[in-house]
């Protein structure tokens, strides 16, 4: 599905961002990507958007070399891939329902045939009195739960999500993973970048650290441990 082999990538004449970045995502895996602040993990996403080249090395989706592809290649590409970016890129002139019809529409689907999906999928996460409000009328956790609903209503090949929870309480972030990890047995390759310790804790997928712009797989004992953290934070709050 994703492969970057010996990446680095930099912006202008500054230091490296990601450097010897190694690594292969399977055709309908899940991934969680982790690391603090500034390592690079929207960067990576974005290279994955065909949004950003790499300086060095190769990065190959679909079995395609990403610095080979013209412009319309580009495009037709995009369309097999699902984006959740942390500034949402929601159109303020449409409602919540015509957002998220926006790539049905792209792709030839009528509204009358697609509305319905849209309503229902707009309701699973939790916006069912919301689908003809306007982004400016919405919170910024509302205004994501749309950015979502839109990313995912392709039901995409590539699905990909910079920090999607960030704006939702606990209950919202949980349903969200659900819908994801559905999609996900649909077929969908997911890979979510994420500072919650806690939901990567709950949901048992493989886990990818980012630091000093290096890529690692975190180890199974240290998920774990977050594992046995989170579980215990849970038991507390419930006594």
């Amino acid at each position: 599905m994703v492969r970057f082999e010996d990446v680095a990538l930099s912006y202008g004449d500054g230091p490296n961002v990601l450097q010897d970045v190694s690594y292969q995502f399977a055709p309908g895996s899940f991934h969680f990507l982790t690391g603090p602040s500034g390592a690079g993990k929207s960067s990576l996403l974005r290279m994955m958007y065909l949004a950003l080249t790499p300086t060095a090395g190769r990065v190959t989706i679909f079995d395609r070399d990403t610095a080979q592809l013209k412009r319309q290649e580009r495009a037709v590409m995009r369309r097999r891939i699902g984006v959740v970016f942390q500034d949402f890129h929601l159109l303020d002139h449409l409602t919540a329902v015509e957002n998220v019809s926006l790539p049905l529409a792209i792709n030839g689907e009528s509204d009358r045939a697609t509305r319905q999906d849209v309503a229902e999928l707009l309701a699973w996460v939790g916006l069912k009195e919301h689908l003809d409000a306007l982004p400016p009328t919405l919170s910024g956790g509302q205004q994501q739960r749309v950015a979502i609903a839109r990313a995912v209503i392709t039901r995409p090949a590539l699905l990909l999500a910079d920090e999607p929870t960030g704006n939702v309480d606990d209950r919202i972030a949980v349903r969200l993973m659900y819908l994801f990890e559905e999609l996900n047995k649909l077929g969908t390759t997911v890979i979510i970048a994420t500072h919650n310790d806690s939901l990567v804790a709950r949901f048992r997928h493989p886990v990818l650290r980012l630091n000093g712009g290096h890529l690692a797989v975190q180890k199974q004992e240290n998920v774990a441990a977050a594992r046995l953290t989170a579980s215990a934070v849970v038991e507390s709050q419930a006594t």
